[in-house]
């Protein structure tokens, strides 16, 4: 059993921090609320989303998991306005029911065995770790993207940069107060794609909340931030190596 309610905005969201990455993906319930964790097809780059019952005006469910079609999902909400709510349920002959004002819409869900799993999720000690404006963060991605293909993240001297250098340009960003309201570490450094941290960068929910940044040397990075009460989202990146 499966029913649930909530805000559209928060819900929209969610599904886009998903989107990013993956098309389709399984959402484990349980009487907690719903955790999906997903892996994009090059196992560069991963995504955990936590959604606790806080999250949900309404939120009743049982153990079991969800196979969800995102690009469904979003074009589902795309119909949608803001303040509205979404009400779901899974019905008797395992359709879900989307309910958002004057809406009816039912999809078939995924068979969760069909849906690629997500590998074990590595337990990183990262030294190195900044808080930052999610708008400050989105607009250096962007830059370093107009210059390279691949940017450094790092800390030195107690501030966070990020370095990317193109076959003839080279850009490097300092971002410091008030952009940035702590940085922990110092001489930490790993080289990622800036496809993967453009996709994180660029959803609305990144860019309108603070940022966890943690990284080591040539270590993957995570990075997370809230979607609002009882709501999370985490992407763990893998770095690119440089050969000696």
């Amino acid at each position: 059993m499966f029913k649930a309610a909530i805000k559209v905005e928060p819900f929209r969201d969610a599904i886009d921090v998903m989107s990013t990455l993956v098309d389709e993906s399984v959402f484990s319930v349980d009487t907690s609320g719903m955790i999906s964790k997903a892996v994009e097809p090059a196992n560069a780059a991963m995504v955990i989303l936590e959604m606790k019952t806080e999250a949900f005006e309404e939120f009743d469910g049982d153990s079991g998991e969800l196979g969800i079609d995102l690009k469904k999902l979003s074009n589902v909400l795309d119909m949608t306005q803001k303040e509205e709510l979404v009400e779901l349920e899974v019905e008797e002959d395992g359709r879900l029911k989307f309910t958002i004002g004057g809406i009816r819409y039912r999809i078939s869900m995924l068979d969760p065995g069909s849906v690629r799993r997500v590998p074990k999720i590595p337990q990183l000690q990262l030294p190195g770790k900044v808080v930052l404006d999610g708008g400050a963060f989105q607009r250096a991605i962007k830059a370093a993207s107009s210059v390279g293909s691949y940017a450094a993240l790092g800390i030195m001297d107690g501030t966070f940069y990020v370095d990317t250098e193109g076959d003839t340009d080279q850009l490097k960003i300092k971002l410091e107060q008030p952009d940035v309201s702590e940085v922990q570490g110092d001489d930490v450094k790993s080289l990622f794609s800036l496809d993967y941290l453009r996709a994180v960068s660029k959803t609305r929910a990144c860019a309108s909340s603070l940022v966890t940044i943690e990284l080591g040397n040539d270590y993957p990075v995570r990075i997370s931030f809230s979607l609002g009460e009882g709501m999370k989202t985490t992407y763990i990146i893998a770095p690119r190596v440089e050969n000696v």
